[in-house]
């Protein structure tokens, strides 16, 4: 009796371990940048990313290639090798337009840009709202502080690339500008790539020799090499992606802010939960995602001043939200790849 006994506990034991599904592999997801310089941008991208790795237990990679004529074979090399690709740059959005198709079992994030595929989810930005509402708040602090020039007043908008996505917020800020301030002087600066600061910290002096007063750096890692020549001038600047006072104390006007820690968390998280949904373009505004710091809070200066200005950006605030003030994405609004 003993050897059939132990020959049906080893059997029930074989049934049970069938019966007990196997644990499933990490999700494998690829982070594609086109540079490892660091700026806000990037650094939101990584902290999203190492969220998700934390609470998933997802096998995370960040892969780089700032090479253009590679860029295409390693996005393919991710595509082959693991279960989610994220990109968020304009070169990887084209790349993923291109060949998506060929990956259908590949789920693929994309940040920053709409594109139309049924294994494509989007996360996109109307941040032109934000920089709406940094126009005004820009315009009517250097009415208020700057001393006048024969040229009149001027605020500046220093970005690393013209691309879409800058256009369009380029494009808000000025309009909140000259909506709050008609006479103020917007003056825009490209630095040529969003990876040099010593190109930046050139258009950085050309904007400060025409006289701006308060700056927007957009010109992602440039923006060290712009904030340098802001500093030794003592002008005000614009923050973006994330809120940047501590790197220049009582210096910053304000940050427009972009939650792209969570849109890349997000996309995760779905993907994990089987929540990924293809064909999908999801956009944060000013009701979720998108904003501006509070300026009260950054500035050593007049407060009545200040509180005028709140004042003023929560009417234009209201505005935006209720369709009072309309404004004009000048995004490409879809990369549809016809999936």
């Amino acid at each position: 009796m003993a050897p059939l006994r132990a020959f049906l506990l080893l059997f029930c034991l074989a049934i049970l371990m069938l019966s007990i599904p196997a644990k499933a592999d990490p999700l494998r997801v690829a982070l594609l940048l086109e540079h490892e310089a660091s700026s806000t941008w990037t650094s939101q991208l990584l902290a999203g990313l190492e969220h998700a790795r934390r609470d998933f237990g997802i096998t995370a990679n960040v892969v780089i290639e700032a090479d253009e004529n590679k860029q295409e074979a390693v996005f393919r090399q991710c595509a082959q090798q693991h279960d989610l690709v994220i990109v968020a740059s304009d070169r990887f959005h084209e790349i993923l337009r291109d060949n998506a198709a060929r990956f259908r079992h590949v789920h693929f994030g994309c940040i920053d840009a709409g594109i139309r595929g049924s294994n494509i989810t989007c996360i996109s930005y109307a941040d032109e709202q934000a920089a709406f509402l940094a126009g005004a708040a820009a315009a009517l602090f250097t009415e208020k502080q700057a001393p006048n020039t024969p040229n009149g007043r001027a605020i500046g908008w220093l970005c690393g690339e013209d691309i879409p996505a800058m256009r369009s917020m380029f494009n808000g800020f000025r309009e909140g500008a000259k909506l709050a301030v008609p006479e103020i002087r917007v003056i825009q600066g490209v630095a040529g790539s969003f990876a040099k600061p010593e190109a930046a910290a050139r258009e950085a002096r050309r904007l400060i020799n025409e006289g701006v007063y308060v700056l927007v750096l957009a010109s992602g890692a440039g923006n060290a090499g712009a904030l340098s020549e802001a500093q030794k001038a003592g002008i005000y600047v614009i923050g973006l992606d994330c809120d940047i006072r501590k790197d220049y104390p009582q210096h910053v006007l304000l940050s427009i802010l972009k939650n792209i820690e969570g849109a890349i968390y997000s996309i995760i998280d779905d993907t994990v939960h089987g929540r990924f949904k293809g064909k999908e373009i999801t956009v944060y505004d000013l009701n979720y995602g998108v904003d501006i710091t509070d300026p009260k809070a950054s500035l050593g200066v007049n407060h009545s001043i200040l509180a005028t200005i709140q004042r003023r950006l929560g009417e234009l605030r209201h505005e935006l939200k209720n369709g009072g003030i309309r404004l004009k994405s000048l995004r490409q609004r879809t990369l549809c790849n016809c999936l």
